[in-house]
């Protein structure tokens, strides 16, 4: 195949429109720098037990033209190619005719991939990844009410965060509250923590105010989503599911170290 001109901007992928989640395309070279993530609604079945299927909008499929014609030359064996043909989206697996894939809007003009490509629920561009307060130093001075907490208390050293733990006389479960500059903190290690131990680590970053988690093995179940947790009333956030588990920070009590978990994982949850 040849490389296919496109006209389309990535810059037009955006933001997350309602009901969509952060997709990235299994690259050819773990970490190549040209990788980049796009929007799109995810189906409830996944392919292979493993990949999602997307559904995109027409200036995201745009876009994802545009990169794919980018990175195809860095490895032809690997990545389609990709274009526009009037209202058709058009996916090149390989020269036969049966690699030409075509692909017709549905109702709500989304274009659906199916089992074209190994997509996997992501977060956003990786050289968009920053932190949203700009802090350099993460916050480590628990407030009044707060305590040191760990969301993996093997490098506790590294990753500590004051939050505030409840337990509500209902559940019985330990609720962690964190404060914005903080959840971005965690967000932002937790994610820098995922590029290097990605079976490890969840992905977490912002939408706007929501907090959004992608559980590091959940994600490749069938009809799982990102969890969005929205910020209360004074802006914290509340961790009050299994699906992030936190710890109190380790300490020494008569010279032997102890944690306490704060959150039991639910029988067949990953953790």
């Amino acid at each position: 195949m040849t490389t296919l001109n496109t006209t389309s901007d990535m810059s037009a992928v955006g933001a997350l429109a309602t009901g969509e989640s952060w997709i990235e395309l299994v690259p050819a070279v773990h970490g190549d720098p040209r990788q980049i993530s796009f929007p799109a609604v995810i189906e409830p079945r996944r392919h292979h037990g493993v990949w999602v299927r997307p559904r995109l909008r027409r200036n995201v499929a745009e876009a994802m033209c545009e990169w794919l014609n980018l990175v195809y030359p860095t490895d032809p064996d690997w990545y389609p190619l990709a274009r526009f043909e009037g209202d058709l989206l058009v996916v090149f697996t390989g020269d036969s005719a049966h690699h030409r894939h075509e692909i017709a809007a549905e109702v709500d003009g989304r274009y659906p991939l199916g089992e074209l490509g190994r997509w996997f629920l992501s977060g956003p561009t990786r050289a968009r990844r920053s932190r949203r307060c700009g802090a350099r130093r993460h916050p480590r001075q628990p407030s009044e009410g707060e305590t040191l907490v760990s969301c993996d208390p093997r490098t506790h050293s590294r990753n500590v965060f004051p939050g505030r733990v409840e337990i509500p006389a209902d559940t019985g479960r330990c609720v962690v509250i964190l404060r914005p500059e903080v959840a971005d903190a965690v967000a932002d290690y937790c994610t820098r923590a995922n590029q290097d131990l990605p079976d490890d680590y969840p992905l977490v970053h912002f939408d706007g105010d929501t907090l959004v988690h992608v559980h590091q093995h959940l994600r490749a179940r069938e009809g799982y989503l990102p969890w969005r947790i929205e910020p209360g009333a004074d802006g914290t956030y509340r961790i009050d599911s299994d699906e992030w588990i936190f710890r109190m920070a380790p300490r020494k009590s008569e010279g032997i170290p102890f944690s306490f978990r704060l959150h039991q994982p639910r029988r067949g949850t990953w953790a």
